[in-house]
C-alpha cells in the first residue's frame, strides 16, 4: 500500500478549500501543566526535571502502551477504537492525531493527561503527534522538520513519566517519520535529532512512531540509532503491522523494560494497525 495521503492534501489545499498553516515556533498545547511549568524545544535546554510527582507515575508492573498512526480521525469509527482502547492502556503515543472537538472530548472522558507537538494547523485545527497517559508527564519536549519536498512538517515529542516506587523516569519518545524525500540526508537528520535528545537519558525508555521506514535504507537508519541506544524491537506472533513496499512504517522500540505481551490490532479506522505492547519495569535493569 503506497500512501498518498500527502499529495491529496496539496491537492486540497491548492483548491483552496482548506487553510493550511505551519508557524516556525514549537507550539504545544497540553491539559496540565508540566512540572517545571514550560514546554520548550528539545536541545534548547537540556535539563530536564527530574523530580517525580507524589504518589502519582505509571504502574511499573504492567505498563500498557498503544502505538497508532489515526489518519487525522478520517477513518470511520475511530472514536470507538480509541475509545475501546483508552480502557486497556495506560499510555498511548498518536501520530496524525487532529485536536478537535471530538478527540478533546473523547480524552477528557478517558481522564487522560495528554500533550502534542503541533506540526501544522488545518483549518485551525492542531495536527500532530500526541503523547498521552493516565499519569502527569514530569516534563516534555519536542521538535519538528518540514518535509524537503512537499514542505508539510513533522513533528517529533520526548515526554518524561515516573514510575510508581522508584526514582526512575519512563522517557517515552513519539516520532513521525519525514516521508517525501529525493535522498536519505533529511530523514538521517530527523533520526539524528531525535538520537541526540533521547540518548542523554540513563534509564528505561520506549521509542515509538510512524517512522516512515518504507525502504531499506531507511530502515538501516532506524537500525543504526536503535542499536547506539541497546534498544530491543518488538517480535510478533503475527505480524499485521502496515507495510509499505514490503517494509513495516510503524515500530515501537524499548530498553530496561521486559516485554510481557505485544500485539498489532487489526482495525478499519486508519490507514495504520495500532500496536499493543505491555511491559514490566525492575530495579534489576
Amino acid at each position: 500500500m503506497i500512501k498518498f495521503k500527502y499529495f491529496i492534501l496539496i491537492g486540497i489545499l491548492s483548491a483552496s478549500m482548506l487553510v493550511f498553516s505551519s508557524p516556525d515556533e514549537i507550539y504545544f498545547i497540553e491539559n496540565s501543566l508540566a512540572m517545571n511549568d514550560e514546554l520548550r524545544e528539545c536541545g534548547v535546554s537540556n535539563n530536564m526535571s527530574t523530580q517525580n510527582i507524589d504518589g502519582a507515575g505509571l504502574d511499573p508492573d504492567n505498563i500498557s502502551l498503544l502505538n497508532w498512526n489515526i489518519y487525522k480521525g478520517q477513518g470511520d469509527d475511530w472514536q470507538n477504537d480509541l475509545s475501546a482502547f483508552a480502557k486497556t492502556h495506560e499510555l498511548m503515543v498518536i501520530q496524525e492525531a487532529m485536536l478537535d472537538r471530538e478527540l478533546s472530548d473523547l480524552l477528557e472522558e478517558h481522564d487522560f493527561n495528554w500533550i502534542i507537538n503541533t506540526a501544522f494547523h488545518l483549518n485551525e485545527i492542531p495536527a500532530g503527534v500526541m503523547n498521552m497517559a493516565t499519569s502527569q508527564a514530569v516534563d516534555s519536549c519536542g521538535f519538528k522538520v518540514k518535509e524537503p519536498i512537499i514542505r508539510v512538517p513533522k513533528s517529533a515529542l520526548i515526554s518524561y513519566y515516573a514510575i510508581q516506587g522508584t526514582e526512575q523516569q519512563l522517557l517515552v519518545a513519539n516520532i513521525h517519520g519525514v516521508n517525501f524525500t529525493l535522498g536519505m540526508g533529511a530523514y538521517r537528520n530527523q533520526l539524528a535529532k531525535l538520537y541526540d535528545v533521547i540518548a542523554q537519558h540513563e534509564g528505561p525508555m520506549i521509542v515509538a512512531g510512524d517512522f516512515n521506514s518504507w525502504s531499506k535504507s531507511r530502515i538501516d537508519e532506524v537500525q543504526q540509532m536503535v542499536a547506539l541506544l541497546s534498544l530491543t524491537a518488538l517480535e510478533y506472533e503475527v505480524n499485521n503491522k502496515t507495510h509499505i513496499f514490503g517494509n513495516a512504517i510503524d515500530h515501537v522500540f524499548y530498553r530496561q523494560l521486559e516485554m510481557l505481551s505485544n500485539e498489532v490490532l487489526e482495525v478499519s479506522s486508519s490507514d495504520h494497525n495500532p500496536i499493543s505492547a505491555n511491559f514490566r519495569y525492575t530495579e534489576v535493569f
